[in-house]
């Protein structure tokens, strides 16, 4: 697995270790980290026009492709909290693992499901939260409630 990443919100090392927590099937050809919309124009990332304004507007957190096996999450999506760094990594990281749960469905079932991706994300950083807060050198363990 390759990770292409700016390193300012999320160290690659950390994506890594993150990913480590996983399975095989999880884990996709490639991760992109894009942490703002330059870095989406600038990349030629090839989505449809749509997609690609959807992208821009920050509607959209996160892309699995199945066809090139990559992952490319949109930091710049993550402003919920406002510019907090520890809330845009948490939720870049609920991001990742949703991505990375489509790669696990096309892996094993070829049917990709939004609930379940959000609920494997969900659970899964509810569950890990020790785990995942020392990974990310956080003080506090962080836990998501679904509203």
């Amino acid at each position: 697995m390759k990770v292409i990443n700016k390193n300012n919100i999320i160290s690659s090392k950390k994506i890594f270790n993150i990913c480590n927590l996983l399975n095989i099937d999880y884990l996709p050809r490639k991760i992109i980290i894009y942490e703002t919309r330059f870095d989406v124009l600038k990349s030629f990332l090839i989505l449809d026009p749509i997609s690609l304004i959807m992208t821009l507007l920050g509607k959209i957190e996160g892309t699995y492709n199945i066809l090139f096996d990559r992952v490319c999450i949109f930091i710049f999506s993550e402003n919920d909290d406002g510019d907090d760094i520890h809330s845009k990594q948490f939720y870049s990281l609920h991001a990742l693992l949703h991505e990375l749960r489509h790669r696990h469905q096309w892996k094993n079932s070829r049917n990709l499901n939004e609930d379940d991706a959000d609920e494997f994300a969900t659970n899964f950083l509810n569950n890990n939260s020790e785990k995942i807060s020392k990974i990310m050198g956080w003080e506090d363990e962080w836990e998501i409630e679904e509203e």
